[in-house]
């Protein structure tokens, strides 16, 4: 980052908020930065931080050269608009937006013949830390992504199982648009006997590991295989996170220590910022000075769940703690 989160924050809030690639100054020409031309401090700020967008832009004075104008073309207005709510979730250590180039390889998994391709790029591009988890979290896409399911092409089938085990899918979501058919074709395919076409057995074998992930995080039910209708949050039950009202009655080191639900998303954010940058989060991060006397506790706990789930990278369980207590 060019800047401290909070100096950010500020230069940001307003830019977003009267310009961010939204006011058109000009046909096909999107202000995303006016600044004061005498205010030099922001001015260079706007320059470093715009300098470094991934995409093309111009600057010059108002026609009364009392501002500088940062803009882009309608061409590149969308990047730079998700450019911005980038930078803003970097700065607040918040969940990163969705790229529109990684939303479009969403759609192309939805159309593709051949749908295992753009997963994988999916897959490999959340292990190296360009995708978040659960970039499918809106309740259409998920459903989208449900119905292909009822097609039963294999390939479709590994495509979906490598979304599920990148946590590229919401649980969350899924779990709220889940219907008895998406349940009934998975119970089916599983029970099927063994294929001998390598193909209609790949999928029956996805399938499989699919089931095995939606019990391992109560999707499902252990007994029936039906849908979990005693949960209303698979992070929730996985992370054993239980929400009462504005507060999390939690145990650390063996006592009850009730935390407020503002300080656990307070801390996770804590966490996620120092993360984005470059720090780590591990049992010596206790005396790290941005873990104040507010959010020790919730950072404890937060650090038990982490121990417990050592198969979660940070960030991939953060994403599920930050929803476990969302309603």
């Amino acid at each position: 980052m060019v800047a401290v989160p909070e100096t950010l924050h500020r230069f940001l809030a307003p830019q977003i908020r009267d310009f961010g690639a939204q006011v058109e100054i000009d046909a096909g020409l999107w202000a995303v930065f006016v600044v004061a031309s005498a205010d030099a401090a922001p001015n260079t700020l706007a320059h470093s931080l715009i300098d470094s967008a991934p995409f093309p832009y111009k600057s010059g004075p108002s026609s009364d050269d009392q501002w500088t104008l940062y803009y882009v073309t309608t061409e590149h207005r969308l990047a730079a608009v998700h450019w911005l709510d980038d930078l803003v979730a970097l700065c607040a250590g918040a969940i990163r937006p969705a790229a529109p180039e990684h939303l479009a390889l969403i759609a192309e998994l939805l159309e593709s013949t051949t749908p295992h391709r753009p997963a994988r790029q999916l897959g490999d591009l959340h292990d190296c830390g360009a995708v978040t988890a659960g970039i499918a979290r809106t309740p259409l896409r998920v459903r989208a992504l449900l119905d292909r399911l009822h097609a039963r092409e294999p390939l479709y089938f590994a495509a979906f199982e490598t979304l599920l085990t990148h946590h590229l899918i919401d649980l969350a979501v899924l779990h709220r648009q889940l219907i008895p058919e998406d349940v009934a074709l998975k119970n089916e395919i599983v029970r099927a006997g063994l294929s001998r076409d390598p193909f209609l057995q790949s999928r029956q074998d996805a399938t499989t590991r699919i089931r095995d992930l939606l019990l391992r995080f109560g999707v499902l039910n252990a007994t029936t295989h039906q849908k979990n209708t005693a949960i209303t949050n698979p992070y929730a039950a996985f992370l054993d996170v239980a929400r009462a009202d504005d507060h999390i009655p939690a145990t650390i080191n063996g006592e009850l220590s009730p935390i407020p639900v503002s300080q656990f998303i307070a801390a996770i954010r804590s966490i996620r910022l120092a993360i984005y940058q470059g720090e780590t989060f591990t049992s010596g991060t206790s005396a790290a000075p941005w873990i104040h006397q507010e959010i020790a506790a919730p950072c404890r706990f937060i650090r038990q769940r982490l121990a417990g789930n050592p198969a979660l990278s940070t960030l991939d369980a953060l994403y599920m703690l930050e929803r476990s207590v969302e309603i």
